[in-house]
């Protein structure tokens, strides 16, 4: 599978602060990629200079195989749709208004423009809008219609930087329904602070920190890495100090601990079994037995899913 984004060895600087140190990553042609990281890591960096609307002050940048360097035009850019996190359009245009230019912007058939126009118009709950001045929008709206306007030619690959960051719950799960939609036709770097939506869309992810890369792969293979399954037991809080110092001796128990999970405090009589993937299920039906025999009175037992913020909060603590 061809890469859509090859970045190597990029560098960033804005006087003595170093936004990017050193930035290698590789998007491939189909799949959704998540871009995260704490404020300041580098990633709306990252995304202008992408595409070409910063300077780079060293690396290499390519987007469909074409270097893509400041001040010259973008690379296939008939192919590229970006959405910045606050997105401006002219407010004395209407929704209707907006959509028709960026369509002949591109270059799209009249009639496949009016056809994904009225499609999107709906989609994203703007055709009661749709002729109303952009200045009578909501921020909500306004991102609503900045989405629309990326998915509006079908391009190669969109590029998103906080997309859904202005939008209510339903709003979220029409937008990343969508990008599920698109896995296999199109190519998709986001950069969100959500990290359920991150989870739950992405094929990879690349985490940011203070400009450099910390983490990039597989959603699941970053998951199995950084964040073990972990089995949560509650006991009396008189038995806690008993229940972790049998639960340390049980052979699957990597470790043991009343963290909640990574800098998020505990509770009270309540312990939680870090387990490796392939010793679950032995420790799903033997651990609570264990316990019990060893005159411990279990209140709760269950498994703790992995996920993003446990990573992040790993890395970022």
């Amino acid at each position: 599978m061809a890469d859509a984004i090859v970045i190597k060895d990029l560098h960033k600087s804005y006087g003595n602060t170093k936004a990017l140190s050193g930035l290698s990553m590789n998007v491939a042609e189909g799949t959704v990629c998540g871009l995260i990281g704490p404020n300041g890591a580098g990633k709306s960096t990252t995304i202008r200079i992408l595409l070409g609307l910063a300077a780079k002050d060293k690396g290499t940048v390519m987007l469909f195989g074409e270097e893509v360097v400041f001040g010259k035009e973008l690379p296939s850019k008939r192919r590229i749709a970006y959405l910045p996190q606050d997105p401006v359009f002219p407010e004395k245009h209407t929704g209707e208004e907006i959509l028709d230019l960026v369509g002949k912007l591109y270059g799209m058939d009249p009639r496949t423009l009016a056809f994904r126009q009225n499609m999107l118009l709906r989609e994203f709950g703007l055709q009661t809008a749709r002729k109303k001045n952009v200045a009578a929008y909501s921020r909500g709206m306004k991102q609503r219609l900045g989405l629309a306007t990326c998915f509006l030619p079908e391009p190669d690959l969109l590029i998103l930087d906080e997309p859904v960051s202005a939008l209510d719950p339903e709003g979220r799960v029409e937008v990343f329904n969508i990008l599920q939609e698109l896995k296999g036709k199109s190519t998709v770097l986001f950069s969100s602070h959500i990290l359920d939506d991150v989870q739950r869309v992405s094929d990879t992810l690349v985490m940011l920190k203070e400009g450099r890369k910390v983490v990039e792969g597989p959603v699941d293979d970053v998951l199995r890495k950084f964040a073990p399954e972990r089995i949560r037991v509650r006991v009396r809080v008189e038995d806690t100090e008993k229940a972790m110092a049998l639960a340390s001796e049980l052979p699957w128990a990597i470790g043991v601990s009343t963290d909640a999970g990574l800098g998020r405090g505990g509770e009270p009589g309540v312990l939680y079994l870090e387990v490796s993937p392939d010793n679950m299920e032995v420790a799903l039906e033997e651990t609570l037995p264990r316990l019990i025999n060893g005159g411990i009175k279990v209140t709760e037992f269950g498994r703790v899913k992995a996920d993003l913020e446990s990573v992040f909060m790993k890395i970022n603590t």
